[in-house]
Order: structure tokens, then C-alpha cells, then sequence
């Protein structure tokens, strides 16, 4: 590979945890660095109290305001497109380490579409609590050797909030239906993050999942309000276009590397889900490219 998107490590952290406030200096600071595209090898939490972030993460765009908490996981290629310069509040960088299965599982279940949560009034005041009483125990240096077991005995308090205002979340939007149908979809989703390379079809999970294919697809489209075929296509869609634009494979091998043998027929689906040709989109990247360098 000749271009590879660069990897940013947790490093000079306690316990695994990082905490920056944001403000003025901080984005003065750092909007530069941020603004370049890169993958993290931890988790990351953004928290705005007051202003506007936008987002790129994975090719779509998100934005952050003070009423939502973005949650972004290891592996993600993403960047900021801007913050307004009155922003506040906490960008938190947590080890993958720290984040248990059910944690994150839990998450990705509630977040497909978007890795943000809505905040209420209440949920707000308490991560803004939150994260002071975090910030302030990170930079306390009086705790001497007791400051990383302080710092660790409040990290998994907040991710476990986290964790459960997703559920929440997941809950309410899938409370008209019945907890086996919701528990199907999870497992159905999970399957498709792990098998979407082999399985492209959705009698294929259906057989694997012991259903038949129409009763599987209309609890998905029941529960979720999208059709099966939506979550294959958008984990081949994501990875595609991770190829496509920081390794050097030829369209044709990233058609055999998403199990697709005719590239012809991948490049039909590409365009369609999309809305642009394989080859376009490297071009358009890679243009975009040269012009923030």
C-alpha cells in the first residue's frame, strides 16, 4: 500500500483514560491535527456544553451539539470538518481494554445508523456532572499513588451510562415490539457484521438463524423500519469504500476481497448504494486529498 491512513494510539494516559476540555485554546490547539482523516485504536467520546461540532465518520457526516453525545469506536476513519470556535465541553479516549463485550455490543446494537445519542434535560446535567467530576479527578495531581485507581473507579460509571442511554435509546424506538422480535434483530445484525463478506443474501442468514426468510425479513423491517438487504449492503458499502480510498487494490481485487467474483456486478452495486462508481469515488477522494495537504 503506497497510502494508509494513520493509526492515532492512546498514549500518556492513566488507566487507559484520556480527557481534553474543550474550549477556544483546544481548538486552536488542535482543529488542524483533528481535521486530517485517521483511524484511533481506542474509543472516543465527544460532549459539547455549549456549541456545534461537525463530524466526518465514515464517510457520513454527523453533527454534535449540546443536546447529543457522539460515542466513536476503534477503527473508525474519521475527522472534524469543524467546531465553532465558542464550543465547550470534554473529548474522552478510553482503551479498548477498559470496554467490555456487552458494552460494546450493546452500543453498536443501538447506534448502526449514527453513533450519537439525543440527550434529555436530565441525562444532560448528569454527564455535564459527569465529566467536570472526571476532569477535574484526572488532573488531580494530590492524589499521588492513588490517582490512577481514582481515575479508574470513575471511568466505568460513565461508560456504563453511555452504554445504557443506547439501550434506552434501542428500547424506545423498538418498544411496540414483542422482546423475542428485538433480540432476533440484534442477533441478526451481529451476524451480518461478522458474515457480510460470505453471506450476501437474507435467506442465507435466515437458514443460519433457523427462520424462514419472510418471517426474518419482516421482523427487520418491523423493528427497525429498513429492509434486511440494508444492513449487508451498508457493512459492504463502509468497507468498499475504506478500500477504495487508503489501499492501492485494484477495483477488481476489492470486488474478490467483499466476495464478489464478477467486478462488473460490484461495481453495479457500489454505484447504486452509492450513487457513484468505485473508480469515481477513489478519484474524488484522493482529489480531496491533494487539496488538504
Amino acid at each position: 500500500m503506497k497510502r494508509t491512513i494513520p493509526v492515532w494510539q492512546l498514549k500518556d494516559n492513566i488507566s487507559g483514560v484520556r480527557i481534553e476540555m474543550i474550549n477556544n485554546t483546544f481548538i486552536s490547539s488542535f482543529i488542524e491535527s483533528i481535521s486530517k482523516l485517521h483511524r484511533n485504536d481506542h474509543f472516543v467520546c465527544l460532549f459539547l456544553t455549549r456549541g456545534q461540532a461537525k463530524l466526518l465518520i465514515d464517510f457520513k457526516k454527523i453533527e454534535v451539539t449540546q443536546t447529543k453525545l457522539a460515542f466513536l469506536f476503534p477503527g473508525q476513519i474519521q475527522r472534524a470538518i469543524s467546531f465553532d470556535s465558542d464550543s465547550q465541553g470534554w473529548l474522552l479516549f478510553v482503551d479498548n481494554k477498559i470496554i467490555d463485550e456487552h458494552v460494546r455490543l450493546t452500543i453498536e446494537d443501538a447506534s448502526f445508523s449514527e453513533p450519537v445519542l439525543s440527550l434529555s434535560s436530565t441525562d444532560f446535567e448528569w454527564y455535564q456532572r459527569y465529566f467536570q467530576l472526571l476532569f477535574t479527578t484526572y488532573n488531580d495531581c494530590t492524589l499521588r499513588s492513588f490517582h490512577k485507581a481514582a481515575v479508574d473507579s470513575l471511568i466505568r460509571p460513565g461508560i456504563y451510562k453511555i452504554a445504557a442511554s443506547f439501550q434506552a435509546t434501542a428500547e424506545y424506538f423498538s418498544k411496540q415490539h414483542s422482546r423475542g422480535k428485538s433480540e432476533l434483530t440484534k442477533k441478526y445484525k451481529r451476524l451480518v457484521r461478522k458474515h457480510y463478506h460470505d453471506l450476501k443474501k437474507t435467506s442465507e442468514y435466515a437458514e443460519l438463524m433457523n427462520y424462514s426468510t419472510t418471517y426474518l425479513s419482516d421482523t427487520i423491517k418491523a423493528v427497525t423500519g429498513f429492509k434486511a438487504t440494508y444492513f449487508i449492503q451498508q457493512e459492504i458499502l463502509r468497507e468498499s469504500q475504506r478500500l477504495l480510498c487508503y489501499t492501492d487494490l485494484t477495483i477488481k481485487e476489492i470486488s474478490i476481497e467483499m466476495g464478489y467474483d464478477d467486478p462488473k456486478y460490484f461495481n453495479r452495486i457500489f454505484s447504486k448504494l452509492a450513487k457513484i462508481s468505485p473508480g469515481q469515488f477513489r478519484k474524488d477522494f484522493k482529489a480531496f486529498g491533494k487539496q488538504a495537504e
